[in-house]
Protein backbone atom coordinates (compact mmCIF):
# COMPACT_ATOMS: atom_id res chain seq x y z
CA UNK A 1 0.00 0.00 0.00
CA UNK A 2 2.82 2.28 0.91
CA UNK A 3 4.18 2.02 -2.77
CA UNK A 4 0.62 3.08 -4.39
CA UNK A 5 0.42 5.92 -1.89
CA UNK A 6 4.25 7.41 -2.62
CA UNK A 7 3.42 6.68 -6.72
CA UNK A 8 0.33 9.16 -6.25
CA UNK A 9 2.46 11.41 -4.05
CA UNK A 10 5.01 11.16 -7.10
CA UNK A 11 2.42 11.73 -9.72
CA UNK A 12 0.98 14.99 -8.02
CA UNK A 13 4.80 16.47 -6.89
CA UNK A 14 3.43 16.97 -3.26
CA UNK A 15 2.64 14.41 -0.53
CA UNK A 16 2.14 14.80 3.20
CA UNK A 17 1.97 11.83 6.14
CA UNK A 18 1.49 12.39 9.47
CA UNK A 19 1.61 9.68 12.67
CA UNK A 20 1.14 10.61 16.18
CA UNK A 21 0.13 8.19 19.25
CA UNK A 22 -3.91 8.71 20.08
CA UNK A 23 -5.01 7.20 23.60
CA UNK A 24 -8.33 5.61 23.28
CA UNK A 25 -9.86 3.08 26.10
CA UNK A 26 -7.89 0.07 25.82
CA UNK A 27 -4.46 2.43 25.48
CA UNK A 28 -2.25 4.14 22.71
CA UNK A 29 -2.41 3.40 19.50
CA UNK A 30 -0.61 4.83 16.31
CA UNK A 31 -2.89 6.95 14.61
CA UNK A 32 -1.41 7.92 10.58
CA UNK A 33 -2.97 10.52 7.34
CA UNK A 34 -1.53 10.81 4.14
CA UNK A 35 -2.68 13.28 1.65
CA UNK A 36 -0.99 14.38 -2.09
CA UNK A 37 -3.99 17.42 -2.32
CA UNK A 38 -6.82 15.56 -3.87
CA UNK A 39 -7.11 12.20 -1.35
CA UNK A 40 -6.70 12.87 1.71
CA UNK A 41 -7.17 8.84 3.82
CA UNK A 42 -6.95 8.50 7.16
CA UNK A 43 -6.11 5.79 9.62
CA UNK A 44 -8.97 3.48 8.99
CA UNK A 45 -7.32 1.80 6.15
CA UNK A 46 -4.38 -1.06 7.01
CA UNK A 47 -1.07 1.52 7.59
CA UNK A 48 0.64 2.28 4.64
CA UNK A 49 3.87 3.65 6.31
CA UNK A 50 6.07 1.97 8.96
CA UNK A 51 7.46 5.15 10.51
CA UNK A 52 7.98 6.65 14.05
CA UNK A 53 5.57 9.43 14.70
CA UNK A 54 5.93 13.06 13.61
CA UNK A 55 5.41 15.19 10.07
CA UNK A 56 6.81 13.76 6.63
CA UNK A 57 7.04 15.61 3.06
CA UNK A 58 6.92 13.72 0.24
CA UNK A 59 10.59 15.36 -1.47
CA UNK A 60 9.25 14.55 -5.50
CA UNK A 61 13.18 15.62 -6.66
CA UNK A 62 14.69 12.26 -5.22
CA UNK A 63 11.70 10.56 -4.13
CA UNK A 64 12.47 10.59 -0.81
CA UNK A 65 10.31 11.00 2.60
CA UNK A 66 11.57 13.84 4.80
CA UNK A 67 10.54 14.88 8.13
CA UNK A 68 9.15 18.26 7.30
CA UNK A 69 5.64 20.84 8.15
CA UNK A 70 2.27 19.36 7.42
CA UNK A 71 -0.64 21.49 6.53
CA UNK A 72 -3.31 20.81 9.41
CA UNK A 73 -5.11 17.63 8.28
CA UNK A 74 -7.94 18.13 10.93
CA UNK A 75 -9.16 21.73 9.64
CA UNK A 76 -10.35 19.79 5.95
CA UNK A 77 -11.84 16.75 7.74
CA UNK A 78 -15.80 18.56 6.90
CA UNK A 79 -19.01 18.62 8.85
CA UNK A 80 -20.76 15.73 7.69
CA UNK A 81 -24.11 17.55 7.80
CA UNK A 82 -25.89 18.21 4.05
CA UNK A 83 -23.87 14.63 2.79
CA UNK A 84 -25.99 11.98 1.02
CA UNK A 85 -25.42 8.33 0.44
CA UNK A 86 -24.93 7.36 -3.45
CA UNK A 87 -24.14 4.34 -4.99
CA UNK A 88 -21.94 3.92 -7.93
CA UNK A 89 -22.97 4.04 -11.24
CA UNK A 90 -22.53 0.70 -12.96
CA UNK A 91 -24.09 -1.37 -15.67
CA UNK A 92 -24.56 -5.02 -15.83
CA UNK A 93 -22.41 -5.35 -12.65
CA UNK A 94 -19.53 -3.58 -13.78
CA UNK A 95 -18.49 -0.22 -13.28
CA UNK A 96 -19.82 2.42 -15.68
CA UNK A 97 -16.14 4.06 -16.33
CA UNK A 98 -15.93 7.82 -17.89
CA UNK A 99 -12.43 8.40 -20.10
CA UNK A 100 -11.12 11.84 -18.79
CA UNK A 101 -7.89 13.76 -20.16
CA UNK A 102 -5.44 10.42 -19.83
CA UNK A 103 -7.47 8.57 -16.57
CA UNK A 104 -10.58 7.22 -16.22
CA UNK A 105 -13.20 8.36 -13.46
CA UNK A 106 -16.15 6.46 -11.19
CA UNK A 107 -19.28 7.89 -11.36
CA UNK A 108 -21.41 8.11 -7.73
CA UNK A 109 -25.38 8.84 -7.93
CA UNK A 110 -27.43 9.46 -5.44
CA UNK A 111 -30.57 11.10 -4.33
CA UNK A 112 -30.07 14.59 -6.11
CA UNK A 113 -26.29 13.94 -6.48
CA UNK A 114 -23.91 13.24 -8.32
CA UNK A 115 -19.70 13.41 -8.45
CA UNK A 116 -16.98 12.03 -10.38
CA UNK A 117 -14.05 10.41 -8.60
CA UNK A 118 -10.78 8.87 -10.72
CA UNK A 119 -10.61 5.02 -10.44
CA UNK A 120 -7.05 5.04 -9.12
CA UNK A 121 -8.13 6.37 -6.31
CA UNK A 122 -12.00 4.04 -6.08
CA UNK A 123 -9.55 1.20 -6.82
CA UNK A 124 -7.21 1.88 -4.14
CA UNK A 125 -9.72 2.87 -1.28
CA UNK A 126 -12.16 -0.21 -2.04
CA UNK A 127 -9.29 -3.07 -3.52
CA UNK A 128 -8.74 -4.26 0.06
CA UNK A 129 -12.65 -3.16 1.39
CA UNK A 130 -14.44 -6.79 0.20
CA UNK A 131 -15.56 -7.72 3.46
CA UNK A 132 -16.46 -4.75 5.15
CA UNK A 133 -19.34 -2.27 4.63
CA UNK A 134 -18.30 0.46 1.97
CA UNK A 135 -20.15 4.11 2.13
CA UNK A 136 -19.79 6.97 -0.45
CA UNK A 137 -21.58 10.30 0.80
CA UNK A 138 -21.49 13.40 -1.42
CA UNK A 139 -22.89 16.91 -0.92
CA UNK A 140 -22.10 18.62 -4.19
CA UNK A 141 -19.74 18.76 -7.34
CA UNK A 142 -17.23 20.33 -5.31
CA UNK A 143 -17.13 19.56 -1.97
CA UNK A 144 -15.08 16.20 -0.97
CA UNK A 145 -16.59 12.93 -1.16
CA UNK A 146 -16.15 11.01 2.05
CA UNK A 147 -15.69 7.61 2.11
CA UNK A 148 -16.76 5.26 5.09
CA UNK A 149 -16.00 1.53 6.20
CA UNK A 150 -17.89 0.19 9.21
CA UNK A 151 -19.39 3.46 9.90
CA UNK A 152 -15.78 4.85 10.46
CA UNK A 153 -14.66 8.25 7.73
CA UNK A 154 -11.22 6.86 6.17
CA UNK A 155 -10.79 9.15 3.02
CA UNK A 156 -12.00 12.04 1.48
CA UNK A 157 -11.43 12.36 -2.05
CA UNK A 158 -11.88 15.90 -4.10
CA UNK A 159 -14.30 14.79 -7.12
CA UNK A 160 -13.68 16.19 -10.73
CA UNK A 161 -15.82 18.63 -12.31
CA UNK A 162 -16.60 18.01 -16.11
CA UNK A 163 -17.91 21.85 -16.71
CA UNK A 164 -14.33 22.85 -16.33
Amino acid sequence: MAKKATSFMKASGKGFIKVWKSRKKTGATIRQAWTERRILVLDGLPYEFDLPCGSYVYEPKGGLIKPGKVPDIKSVIPKQRGYHKVEVVTEYNLLSLLKWDSFFLVTLKGNGVKAFLRYDFYQYLTENAYSTDVTWKVKSKKDPVLFFLDKCLCAMVMPYDLNE
